[in-house]
């Protein structure tokens, strides 16, 4: 069974994000000391859309930190992570997609921002994406 977050871990990692880059990204979790990050949260879905529950229907989140005031620099690595998500699919290519996943849409647009308690900016963006039963992809 494939995990969510293990997926799009691998997915980011593929197409510029990770640890060996100044953008490292987290699961489930995102450490106090870094300044620039992304997370990956898994946030929950929707109920199975057929009677056998054979489509897993979840959302997600990613969240981009980035220093004290650099806005302009979070607004970039969001925007270019939520690019990378938006409308990814199963397929094969470059970039690398989302291999196992499809129908990958964001439900929003534009990033949620707040400052955190040390100033440095924070964007989210929120996901649905959907998981078809082994064999149907």
């Amino acid at each position: 069974m494939s995990l969510i977050l293990d997926d799009l871990y691998a997915y980011l990692c593929a197409n510029g994000f990770g640890p060996s880059t100044a953008w490292p990204v987290y699961e489930g979790f995102i450490p106090n000391d870094t300044d620039q990050v992304v997370a990956l949260f898994q946030t929950g879905g929707y109920p199975a859309d057929t009677l056998g529950r054979e489509n897993e229907r979840l959302t997600f989140q990613v969240r981009v930190r980035a220093k004290r005031l650099s806005y302009a620099q979070c607004y970039g690595t969001w925007l270019t992570i939520f690019n990378l998500l938006q409308d990814a699919q199963q397929t094969s290519g470059s970039p690398q997609f989302l291999v196992g996943w499809y129908l990958c849409q964001a439900i929003h647009y534009g990033p949620l921002m707040f400052n955190d308690d040390l100033g440095r900016t924070n964007m989210t963006m929120n996901f649905r994406i959907v998981k078809a039963a082994e064999g149907t992809t």
